[in-house]
């Protein structure tokens, strides 16, 4: 093998080492990127539902309940749908479990502490910083007699 080829082979073999190494370090799975992140919805595709029941559940304004992923709360008095709220119980920063605050009017995750409007809009991010996380999902509701339920899809 000649010098000149042997410095070219030596040049490609540390620039694939290098190449790899940086390609495996950027799926890390310490990642906190929401897109990072699996859905933790319940539904994998398709659509499915979550049930109250408002006989035993949500009966004042700021009761809260969770319920296969979701997180109902009800914002006023009545048994319309716009008096509840139906959004995925997980933040989806890194998983921590949200909470209605109903002092406040907010969703607050109890992890890094981001903050949700009622329409999932991002109110602060983690640990008050504009902060890496995405609006909530707000499922749409139905009342049937009793029983409150939101579609996840």
């Amino acid at each position: 093998m000649e010098r000149d080829e042997f410095i070219k082979s030596l040049g490609l073999g540390l620039a694939l080492v290098c190449t790899g190494s940086c390609l495996s370090g950027c799926g890390k799975s310490g990642d906190s990127g929401p897109e990072n992140k699996p859905d933790p919805g319940p539904g994998g595709g398709g659509s499915s539902v979550a049930t109250v029941d408002l006989s035993s559940q949500l009966k004042a304004v700021g009761d809260q309940a969770k319920v296969n992923g979701v997180l109902f709360f009800r914002i006023a008095d009545g048994n319309t749908t716009a008096a509840f709220v139906a959004t995925e119980a997980i933040c989806p920063h890194q998983g921590g479990s949200l909470v209605w605050k109903q002092a406040d009017s907010k969703i607050q995750c109890q992890l890094h502490f981001s903050e949700y409007a009622t329409n999932g809009s991002v109110l602060q991010g983690p640990q008050g910083t504009t902060g890496n996380t995405r609006t909530l999902k707000i499922y749409s509701t139905a009342i049937s007699g009793t029983k409150l339920t939101a579609t996840i899809v």
